[in-house]
């Protein structure tokens, strides 16, 4: 399909961030969201993140609905036979807390959402591999008012999708940046198959990632390496998406809502790569300018532990043709420093706080990273604890002191470059 044929009018997508535990939905609509996915305890696909509690998703809500902003609710599990007498309840509280919308894939628990919680949107999750529009239609008629479109479709595919979408009024997502499968989202199953951990119930384990030997049928315990580099083979492993260069494109088609992959991600991760895309999207829909001093989005998703970056199938890539990575495992050249607390002025006037996350030595650089993009740096020549005592360092989930030398807020995200001399906290 011709990209200038289109009939309908451009939207200015929602950004629609991921959060897997409370901090981060704070995280992540501090850095510019407009609507975040999140998890109860139960019942969705990423059983490694610490999701939230039932009180914790009524605090989320709250924190959402008092920004403007949105919560959706992960409920995206391919139920068993155990899982159907327990959902029930807790879709009737989700429907209490008037949550934004249940991001659901299993028939069995869309029947149950729309029994036990009839006044909540319903999201068609990635995991329904949705590829095409009659596809769509059919979950249209079931109730279902948004679809997340499968990564595994072609520009034109996506625009032809598109446009039946807006004659049936339909909403329509896709996922621009984050973590690929190997297989169709959430079909495969090796990680099942090799130990006991499904990529269905939420546990994988990213066997793509593994190395592997190769072992001839008549010589048993003869391994032969199978690689490209030191490290292994990587022949099932896939690159990073990023589609930060064709938001306009995607704006164009009238998606509803731009999704970032990484309910798992950590701090440093989420604000700088949903920062990067909330600046992308306005100046591209509203052709805002740069703020001053802030790098071009791209620059920030490079400072970011990630594999090297695809446009996987949507956008061709004469750069970089190959969706899987064969010599190079994570591209890392900063780390979470630590996330600022702000305490009460009464308790140390001038001064601010740092919840340390890797560990600190004095003459590290520190790194604030600001929603517009920009990033102010504080050379950490001292470090104090709460009390005002001088430290020789620092180690993960300490609270330091640091003068305030600028303005910052709750919840702001530092990073540090790599160095020998710093910690191998998760960013």
């Amino acid at each position: 399909m011709d990209k200038t044929a289109l009939t309908y009018p451009a939207l200015k997508p929602e950004l629609l961030a991921p959060a897997g535990n409370l901090d981060k939905c704070r995280i992540a609509l501090f850095y510019g969201a407009d609507a975040i996915y999140s998890a109860g305890k139960d019942f969705s696909l990423r059983g490694f993140a610490h999701n939230l509690d039932s009180e914790q998703l009524a605090e989320a809500l709250f924190f959402a609905h008092t920004h403007g902003k949105k919560l959706y609710v992960a409920v995206n599990v391919f139920a068993r036979q155990a899982d159907l007498k327990a959902l029930p309840a807790y879709l009737e509280y989700l429907q209490a807390l008037a949550v934004d919308a249940l991001i659901i894939s299993d028939p069995g628990v869309l029947l149950l959402a729309r029994r036990h919680a009839p006044g909540v949107p319903v999201h068609l999750s990635t995991q329904a591999n949705t590829t095409n529009s009659l596809s769509m239609t059919f979950w249209r008629d079931q109730g279902v008012s948004r679809i997340n479109l499968a990564r595994e479709l072609s520009f034109s595919e996506l625009a032809e999708i598109a446009e039946a979408a807006h004659r049936e009024q339909i909403e329509i997502e896709v996922f621009v940046h984050g973590a690929m499968c190997m297989s169709y989202s959430g079909r495969c199953l090796i990680s099942a198959y090799l130990n006991r951990r499904s990529a269905n119930s939420g546990y994988c384990t990213q066997p793509c990632r593994w190395s592997y030997r190769l072992v001839e049928e008549k010589r048993p315990g003869e391994f032969f390496p199978v690689f490209e580099d030191r490290r292994g083979t990587y022949i099932f492993n896939s690159k990073d998406l990023c589609l930060i260069e064709h938001i306009s494109e995607l704006s164009a088609l009238g998606i509803h809502s731009l999704k970032i992959e990484g309910r798992m991600k950590g701090a440093l991760y989420l604000a700088s790569v949903t920062q990067a895309y909330r600046r992308a999207i306005d100046e591209s829909v509203e052709i805002c300018g740069i703020p001053d001093g802030a790098p071009p989005p791209m620059e920030g998703l490079l400072k970011v532990s990630h594999r090297p970056y695809t446009k996987g199938l949507l956008f061709d890539d004469p750069a970089a043709p190959a969706n899987t990575e064969t010599e190079v495992d994570y591209v890392r050249t900063h780390t979470l420093a630590g996330i600022v607390r702000v305490l009460p002025e009464s308790v140390a006037p001038g001064s601010f706080y740092i919840e340390v996350r890797s560990s600190l030595r004095p003459g590290q650089i520190l790194e604030f990273l600001f929603p517009d993009g920009s990033c102010r740096s504080h050379v950490l020549d001292r470090i104090e604890d709460l009390a005002g005592n001088v430290l020789a360092d620092a180690h993960p989930n300490r609270w330091i002191r640091c003068p305030a030398q600028f303005q910052v807020f709750s919840h702001q995200v530092v990073r540090t470059p790599e160095g020998r001399q710093n910690g191998t906290g998760k960013s």
